[in-house]
C-alpha cells in the first residue's frame, strides 16, 4: 500500500510539471500583433523572441500582452540580449502610459527593472516594440512580482490575420514589404505559319491524275487569243498646232532711291566741374621769414608725428619740417 502511493504521488507529481510546461510553451507561444487583442499573461513572466527582417525592410515588431494589477508596487524586471526597442505600460482603459523602458542592444544580456506604484486595481497591456540590429534574433524575458495579478480574460482569440506568402496559384510574388514583384516574362515563340504557295502545292500532288489535266486544259483555253483583221482602217483625227501665244514683257521694277542718314552729331564734351578747393590753399610760415603756400587741390595728405610736419603732394614730392622752425600753419 506504502509503494502504491508514493507511485500515485510521484505521477501526480509528472502531471503537474507538465501541465506546467505546456503553460509556459502557450505563453510563449502566443503572442498577439493586436492591440484590440492582446495575449494574456497566465503566469509571472513572459518569453518572446522577434526575427530579424529583411534587409531594407525598416518596420518594428510588435506584441501586445495583458496582465491585472491589484492596488500596490509592481515589480517588472526585464531581461533583453540583441534587443532594440521600448517595453510600455499602458491602462486598458484610456490608454494612460504607466511606465515605459527603453533597451538597446548589447554583446550581453541587459538587464533592467522598473517599480510603478497602482493606487487601484488596474487592467493593464503591456507592449513590446523593437527590433534586431543584426541578423540573429532578439530574444527578451520580463518577470512580474508584487501587485501583479494573472489575466483571466483568456476566451477571447485573436481573429486570423491575413498571411503574405511569397506566391500563390496565380503566380503573383510578393516580398515581405508586401510590394508585388513581377515575374519575368517568358519570350513568346511565334509559330510558322505555313505559306499558302506550299499548302497550294500539297494539295496539287495530292490530287488524281486526271482532275489535274482537266485543269491544264482549261487554263489552256483562258491562254487562247483571237485576232480578226479590220476591214475598215481606223481614222484618227488630228490635232491642230498649239497657237503662239505672245509672252508678257516683264517690266523692271522701280527702283526706289533713298537718302542716306545723316552720321549723327556728336554731343558736346561735357565741362569738367570746378574743383572746390582750388581756391583753398595750405600755408607755412617760418621763423626765418619763408613761406610756402601750396594749393589743396595739389596736397595728397599733410600730417604731425614726433615733431615733424610731413606734406604729401599728388605728384609725389614729399615736404618734412620740423614744427621748432614754423610759427604758424594755416588754411585759408
Amino acid at each position: 500500500m506504502i509503494n502504491e502511493g508514493r507511485e500515485n504521488r510521484h505521477f501526480g507529481i509528472g502531471l503537474t510539471a507538465l501541465f506546467c510546461l505546456f503553460v509556459l510553451a502557450l505563453s510563449a507561444l502566443a503572442q498577439s500583433t493586436t492591440q484590440d487583442f492582446p495575449t494574456p499573461v497566465t503566469t509571472n513572466e513572459i518569453d518572446g523572441t522577434i526575427n530579424a527582417r529583411d534587409i531594407g525592410d525598416s518596420r518594428l515588431t510588435t506584441y501586445f500582452y495583458t496582465f491585472n494589477g491589484t492596488q500596490g508596487d509592481l515589480f517588472i524586471n526585464v531581461n533583453s540580449q540583441n534587443f532594440n526597442g521600448d517595453i510600455d505600460v499602458f491602462t486598458s482603459d484610456g490608454l494612460d502610459p504607466v511606465t515605459k523602458i527603453v533597451m538597446y542592444a548589447d554583446s550581453s544580456v541587459n538587464e533592467t527593472g522598473r517599480v510603478v506604484y497602482l493606487r487601484k486595481p488596474e487592467k493593464l497591456i503591456l507592449r513590446v516594440q523593437g527590433r534586431t540590429p543584426g541578423d540573429d534574433p532578439a530574444t527578451f524575458r520580463i518577470k512580474f512580482a508584487g501587485s501583479f495579478l494573472a489575466s483571466t480574460d483568456t476566451e477571447r482569440e485573436q481573429p486570423a490575420l491575413p498571411k503574405v506568402t511569397a506566391g500563390n496559384d496565380t503566380g503573383i510574388k510578393v516580398n515581405s514589404v508586401g510590394t508585388i514583384v513581377e515575374p519575368a516574362k517568358k519570350p513568346e515563340v511565334a509559330k510558322a505559319s505555313e505559306e499558302p504557295a506550299a499548302e497550294e502545292k500539297k494539295a496539287e500532288v495530292e490530287k488524281p491524275a486526271e482532275t489535274r489535266e482537266e485543269s491544264v486544259e482549261t487554263e489552256r483555253k483562258k491562254m487562247e487569243v483571237v485576232v480578226t483583221d479590220n476591214t475598215k482602217p481606223e481614222t484618227t483625227p488630228k490635232k491642230a498646232p498649239p497657237r503662239r501665244t505672245t509672252r508678257a514683257r516683264r517690266t523692271p521694277p522701280k527702283r526706289t532711291v533713298t537718302a542716306k542718314a545723316a552720321p549723327p552729331e556728336k554731343a558736346p564734351p561735357k565741362e569738367k566741374a570746378a574743383d572746390p578747393l582750388e581756391n583753398v590753399h595750405l600755408i607755412i610760415e617760418f621763423k626765418d621769414g619763408k613761406r610756402i603756400e601750396r594749393k589743396m587741390s595739389d596736397v595728397f595728405r599733410f600730417s604731425v608725428d614726433k615733431g615733424i610736419l610731413t606734406v604729401i603732394s599728388k605728384d609725389g614730392t614729399i615736404g618734412r619740417y620740423n614744427i621748432l622752425d614754423i610759427v604758424r600753419t594755416t588754411i585759408e
